[in-house]
């Protein structure tokens, strides 16, 4: 079995992990502010950072909280050679 030494590029580890995010916050939209590759354990991995601005599920919200109540920062982390999610939190 030969084993793939293709890196992912930067755009697709972003397309990655903005499908990743919309799957888990229906609705959102994520802004990427950094993206590095480095390694970690002996693998190599991308560590995107950026802001997560989700939509309020209350309807009344939409009208009365500010814009600001809704945006997170985001880190996640994908292998390089898999594009395989391996951590993500958002704060």
């Amino acid at each position: 079995m030969t084993e793939d030494k293709r890196l992912l590029t930067e755009v697709e580890a972003q397309q990655i992990a903005e499908k990743f995010l919309l799957a888990r916050h229906f609705d959102s939209k994520s802004n990427f502010s950094d993206c590095q590759l480095t390694i970690i354990d002996g693998t190599q991995v991308y560590q995107l950072h950026g802001e997560l601005t989700m939509r309020s599920r209350s309807w009344l919200a939409r009208f009365t909280g500010p814009e600001s109540a809704n945006k997170y920062v985001f880190r996640i982390e994908i292998d390089a050679h898999q594009g395989k999610i391996i951590n993500y939190e958002i704060i």
